[in-house]
């Protein structure tokens, strides 16, 4: 009986050890789960500037301030490499590889639901560019003065002058300071006189009548010539504000194309379009396809195209085709994985809060601001 009584005293404490074990929380677990919440976050970025630079190997621009910003403040440890292309960043962050992509990526709706989108960090507007064919301000003007309308304008000024100094001649011919002149020197000398409606040639009422006509026959040509010259600049400026698109209507560009960087928003936009495309890496890239007419235009945001053209050479100038066809927002991409971390709730308010301490401002005059 006391045996029994032992055997079963044994396995009810053995019973109750095992259930109290398996109510503990397993330590190595929560050891895990600290360890990855201490882990670097994986960033991951690609040049597009003034958003994302590479500054002699080192990472800068307006986000890689802003995020550099934001770690510090917020103590979160970082390790950054950069992406081999603009593809490899979307997909790194797609696939989880990385946590945080940086390089000015722009806010749709298809790849919100691909990654996450932080706060939005800076806003641009979308823009097609071209080689700016506009003939220097000289060679417009020469091109004007050899038309045959001025040409015609000049020719009835020389005849005006010719009409009316002819009758003055012939009055004042015989006046004694004339007399001893040549008959080519006197028609010279009253021929300036009478251009320069000066009343020291005449002696005669009438001469100085013939004058003054002359006078109003050259003010009515100088109106025509004036109104000409006005006329050719409005009607130049009216092509140039004509040619200007306002919508993303591509029928007159099917046969252009564009220099454009794959797996950009951009891209996706010309390719729905209808319009040929020509690949580069990187926005200097794109322009110098551009300028040396290998590329008829780019759609690029603004932002992106007034940085890359600092670094690039001014000829041919390279200027906006459009208005402005829409208003672009830029963010950080967060990866799915790292979105359920508390840390990306933390670069979230950070970037909101930067609005409010004036360091997006002072960052903004740095990188935005021409």
């Amino acid at each position: 009986m006391s045996r029994r009584l032992g055997t079963v005293l044994i396995l009810s404490l053995g019973t109750l050890w095992v259930c109290a074990m398996g109510g503990l929380p397993q330590p190595s677990h929560a050891n895990n789960e600290i360890k990855d919440a201490q882990d670097p976050v994986d960033v991951i970025w690609f040049p597009n500037p003034p958003y994302a630079v590479n500054r002699k190997g080192v990472p800068a621009g307006f986000e890689i301030d802003l995020w550099r910003m934001i770690a510090e403040t917020r103590e979160i440890p970082y390790r950054i490499r950069k992406a081999d292309s603009f593809e490899d960043l979307l997909e790194a962050i797609q696939t989880n590889q990385a946590d945080l992509a940086i390089s000015g990526v722009l806010i749709n709706e298809n790849r919100s639901k691909q990654f996450r989108f932080s706060f939005p960090t800076a806003s641009s507007d979308l823009k097609i560019y071209t080689l700016d064919n506009q003939e220097p301000a000289a060679i417009k003007m020469l091109r004007i003065l050899l038309s045959k309308q001025v040409l015609l304008i000049f020719l009835g000024l020389a005849l005006i002058a010719c009409i009316f100094a002819l009758p003055v001649w012939f009055v004042e011919r015989k006046r004694p300071d004339l007399a001893d002149k040549r008959k080519r020197h006197q028609l010279i000398f009253i021929l300036q006189k009478t251009l320069l409606l000066s009343t020291d040639h005449t002696r005669h009422t009438r001469t100085r009548l013939i004058s003054i006509g002359s006078l109003f026959a050259r003010v009515l040509l100088t109106a025509y010539f004036t109104s000409f010259i006005l006329k050719v600049a409005t009607s130049e400026t009216n092509a140039n504000s004509g040619n200007q698109m306002e919508d993303l209507n591509f029928e007159i560009l099917k046969n252009s194309t564009f220099a454009a960087i794959p797996g950009y928003i951009q891209t996706s936009i010309l390719k729905s379009n209808g319009a040929k495309i020509v690949d580069c890496d990187v926005a200097e890239t794109c322009i110098g396809l551009l300028q040396s007419e290998k590329a008829d235009a780019i759609l690029d945001d603004m932002l992106t195209m007034r940085s890359a053209l600092k670094t690039m050479p001014p000829e041919p100038k390279v200027t906006p085709a459009s208005e402005k066809l829409m208003t672009l927002f830029m963010a950080f991409s967060i990866s799915d994985q790292f979105g359920k971390d508390p840390r990306s709730r933390m670069i979230n308010d950070g970037i909101a809060r930067s609005y409010y301490d004036g360091t997006h401002a002072k960052l903004s005059r740095i990188w935005l601001q021409e």
